[in-house]
């Protein structure tokens, strides 16, 4: 039987990210803080659940910071701390939307664990997939 983690519970772990990605975007470079948030401790072996995670962050987004970003790229940013400490390794994706001239998106996938990947599609107002201008390696084996 699958417990699934209350979100009281997870709610220390994700104010902790949204902190940390604040304090991350605004005084790195966004490489150098999507970095930043991949290197963290992991969670304790109770609360490291991926779904629960990316549900508390979908539900309380818009009132986290930082609030000065789109809700792709601080989502991106929020799940990249996330999903780091559950022990996943997530890539972090910008891409450029096409035909727009300034209109991005960010999106974040697990190639372990394919079902936890944001879709970029659908994640944004076009119809189409952006062109990718910049993402993580992949983790190394």
């Amino acid at each position: 039987m699958d417990v699934r983690v209350s979100w009281p519970f997870l709610l220390p772990a994700l104010l902790s990210a949204s902190y940390r990605a604040s304090r991350c975007f605004a005084t790195l470079p966004l490489d150098r803080a999507v970095e930043q948030l991949a290197d963290v401790r992991l969670l304790p072996p109770p609360l490291r659940d991926p779904v629960a995670l990316r549900e508390l962050v979908d539900r309380i987004l818009p009132w986290l910071p930082p609030r000065c970003l789109r809700s792709c790229l601080k989502r991106s940013l929020l799940l990249m701390d996330l999903w780091s400490r559950c022990g996943l390794a997530p890539r972090f994706h910008l891409g450029l939307l096409a035909g727009k001239t300034r209109e991005g998106h960010a999106w974040v996938t697990v190639e372990d664990a394919p079902a936890l990947s944001t879709d970029p599609a659908l994640f944004s107002d076009a119809q189409v997939a952006p062109t990718i201008l910049w993402e993580t390696a992949p983790a190394a084996e």
